[in-house]
């Protein structure tokens, strides 16, 4: 959601505000007969509506900071695939795991892998009959870079690496067990992220239903409160002019 519609929401609160230190000053002459616009209750939703801002604010700093660990977590990936993949390499690993390394390496990258770079052999007279044929480079596009992709890629890659008995660099951060340790933390993050924004989510239904759509949500009291104005001391009245100066929309959702 973008920060004019967040403040849009603060805005029509602080209308509110404003509207109810309007009618306190109307003192006696301000005696609807609807309890639900009695002072005390409008109060009340603006103490529930401030809260309500108070607790979006709160969880979506919380999801913004889950989401900023979760790409710190997952940023040093292609570089460490990278390296793993030549550790594998001098380790004497056959031709075969390579390949299969290279296969989950392109898509951990996001790139494309030719055909020469999966092991697949081409036959070399195909297409020759027709000389004016552009030649054009078959690649297979394999970028699956979501986030749960790349657990599941990390997953294949330290199973991989887990299968082959050669393996076993002197490296810490290389080794198995470390990179075992690394997928656990990448999927802790990855739920981390998912349950804050949940949690954001949450509170923007709960802040949406106290300011527009319960049945007493805060501006539909407003407008109930504007035209009790207007029709206790009339349409060109100072009064009901004080008040419809105070404006309120409903915000919609993006």
């Amino acid at each position: 959601m973008s920060t004019y519609i967040e403040s849009g929401h603060a805005k029509n609160t602080a209308n509110f505000d404003h509207l109810i230190a309007l009618l306190v000053t109307y003192s006696t002459n301000y005696t609807p007969s609807n309890p639900s616009l009695a002072i005390t209750n409008l109060q009340t939703v603006l103490t529930n509506a401030q809260t309500a801002l108070t607790n979006v604010k709160n969880e979506y700093n919380g999801w913004k900071n889950a989401t900023n660990s979760r790409e710190i977590a997952f940023e040093p990936l292609k570089s460490l695939s990278t390296r793993l993949l030549n550790t594998l390499m001098s380790v004497g690993a056959t031709e075969q795991t390579i390949k299969d390394f290279k296969t989950i390496n392109a898509k951990v990258q996001g790139s494309k892998l030719t055909k020469a770079d999966a092991g697949i052999v081409t036959d070399p007279s195909e297409d020759t009959a027709n000389k004016t044929t552009l030649p054009v480079k078959k690649t297979v596009s394999v970028s699956q870079q979501s986030f749960d992709n790349l657990i599941e890629h990390y997953d294949k890659i330290i199973k991989l690496l887990a299968s082959v008995p050669a393996y076993n660099p002197t490296e810490t951060a290389l080794k198995v067990t470390t990179l075992q340790t690394m997928l656990a933390n990448l999927k802790t993050v990855n739920t981390g992220a998912y349950t804050s924004y949940a949690k954001v989510s949450n509170a923007r239904i709960a802040r949406n239903k106290i300011l527009y759509e319960n049945p007493d949500a805060l501006i539909v009291l407003a407008k109930a409160v504007k035209a009790y104005i207007k029709g206790k001391f009339g349409a060109t009245s100072p009064e009901y002019s004080q008040v419809s100066s105070i404006k309120f929309v409903k915000v919609v959702k993006k």
